[in-house]
């Protein structure tokens, strides 16, 4: 990878959709090579999917995180049953405390508590422990990867009511975010403009949040760990947030409901980095607790909607 390559991804991962003519523009190179860049990307297995964020909240479902260790001779199986489970969202394969995180999704906890049950009951002779968390709020800041800080978001509205129509958009749109408006027109029964304009409404109301990429962070030479940490003072924690959302090597912050701890990613090109950014994180909030921490194997399910919210 050179320094083309760096800055179409890192385009990409702040906005997937962006036209081909206007990435380009900003990479200072022909259409033609920005095309052919995309692809080699896609083809080494940098870049492994085009996704789109989407606020699955305002679709009435709620999440939670699962970590799991499974018997080693099992965690084939386990992966590819995961991969195909429509309310499974982001699934990573870990070293360390756990062997597995992934999401679950489900209209209330009685929905999420039996299909975190589909799991357990097929695999329950082979997990050997487990912790379930309802998620409180997620946020992503993987622009990091390539030493940028991601741009603010802009609030949305509430007024729009989706319909059956905005649901595939919405389907087609997690499963690619590039898919163009005239493939959607196809899909959906609606004029290539009138596509337009509903992704419009989706973006402004919420329920698009962002268009990124997934990509394969060990081909771009960086590890990344899971990290738990514990401060009981609310206060604190809302400080310990805002200094880790500005912090280089932070990729994302994960908050729990009614739980003391919180997760976040910690990017460093080699693992001796690891102790160090620890260390000026303690020494900034000394109160603080580190209780786990973990190294992404490979993430093979992206963070993103679960098939199963769109129906």
């Amino acid at each position: 990878m050179d320094k083309i390559d760096t800055k179409l991804l890192l385009e990409l991962m702040r906005n997937s959709r962006i036209p081909v003519t206007q990435l380009a523009k900003r990479l200072k190179v022909s259409r033609e090579v920005a095309n052919y860049r995309m692809s080699k990307l896609k083809q080494e297995g940098v870049l492994l999917n085009f996704v789109t964020e989407i606020n699955v909240q305002k679709l009435g479902f709620i999440g939670a995180a699962v970590f799991v260790n499974v018997k080693t001779e099992k965690e084939k199986e386990f992966m590819d049953f995961l991969d195909k489970c429509g309310f499974v969202s982001w699934v990573a394969e870990l070293s360390g405390v756990w062997s597995f995180g992934f999401s679950i999704y489900g209209r209330t906890n009685e929905e999420l508590d039996s299909n975190f049950l589909v799991i357990y009951n097929k695999f329950k002779e082979s997990i050997l422990d487990h912790r379930f968390t309802l998620h409180r709020k997620s946020s992503f800041f993987y622009e990091k990867y390539f030493d940028s800080m991601p741009e603010p978001k802009k609030e949305g509205s509430s007024k729009y009511s989706i319909d059956a129509k905005d649901k595939v958009i919405l389907r087609e749109l997690s499963r690619n975010s590039r898919i163009d408006t005239v493939s959607l027109s196809k899909l959906v029964g609606l004029t290539a403009p009138a596509i337009a304009q509903r992704i419009r409404h989706l973006e402004k109301n919420d329920y698009i949040q962002k268009y990124s990429i997934f990509v394969d962070i060990s081909k771009l030479g960086l590890f990344q760990y899971s990290v738990f940490i514990v401060n009981k003072n609310i206060d604190v924690q809302k400080q310990l947030v805002s200094y880790l959302s500005q912090h280089p090597k932070i990729s994302f912050i994960a908050e729990y409901v009614s739980d003391p701890f919180m997760e976040f990613g910690l990017i460093v090109s080699n693992p001796y980095e690891l102790r160090k950014a620890l260390q000026e994180i303690g020494q900034s909030f000394p109160d603080n607790r580190i209780i786990e921490v973990s190294l992404f194997q490979r993430e093979f399910v992206s963070v993103g909607a679960a098939k199963g919210v769109f129906g």
